[in-house]
């Protein structure tokens, strides 16, 4: 009998921003650890967290272990956000100059997601990394994982996963620290139609 692995998927607390401006790179989480804690009762415990180095995911992270355990917590450089180079920190309206003359636009998104920023990365980009990492992942049947990223980290996941086209997944909205869940199956169970992952749960708030 097949035993799917459930990935939990965790946005980061809010971000500490600047108003009118591009999100840094690195800003710090806003914990509320009331929120955290109700969180906490929706994942198992002692599970393996893989977390994103960016602070406002390790922050998320240490305020969530106050209320629930895990096994190991491992730092994962290719669960960071997108990175957007240049234009991290700056006015919202200087970065539309650049962008309003691109004959690449988005319905939903400020970025299209085949645009790089100068010294940064596309969405296309960081989808690549993180579904390489998501199928290289150890999974042993039946051991749930905690994942606490971004909000483009998790739609890369859903994207690889999904088979959604990056043009559709961008648009998908992750709220803070709502919980996501995939089922996956590994690759010698993987026999039939349908390929090796589901969707549980999407944006289940606490």
């Amino acid at each position: 009998m097949i035993k799917p692995v459930k990935l939990y998927l965790i946005r980061h607390a809010p971000a500490k921003q600047i108003k009118d401006c591009f999100p840094k790179h690195n800003p710090d989480a806003i914990i509320k650890n009331n929120q955290l804690k109700m969180l906490a009762a929706l994942i198992p415990n002692n599970c393996v967290w893989y977390v994103s180095p960016l602070k406002r995911a390790i922050q998320t992270a240490e305020a969530l272990s106050k209320f629930i355990s895990y096994s190991k917590m491992v730092h994962e450089n290719k669960l960071i956000e997108q990175n957007f180079g240049d234009w991290s920190g700056k006015k919202i309206s200087e970065v539309w100059e650049i962008l309003k003359k691109s004959k690449t636009k988005h319905n939903f998104s400020f970025i299209s997601p085949d645009i790089s920023p100068p010294n940064g990365e596309s969405f296309k980009e960081q989808s690549k990394r993180v579904g390489i990492w998501l199928e290289n992942l150890n999974v042993l049947e039946g051991k749930d994982i905690v994942i606490i990223s971004h909000a483009g980290t998790i739609r890369s996941i859903l994207s690889h996963a999904l088979k959604i086209k990056h043009d559709y997944a961008i648009g998908i909205e992750i709220l803070h620290q709502s919980l996501n869940i995939i089922e996956m199956i590994t690759n010698n169970d993987n026999r039939y139609k349908g390929g090796r992952f589901r969707l549980i749960a999407l944006n289940k708030e606490v």
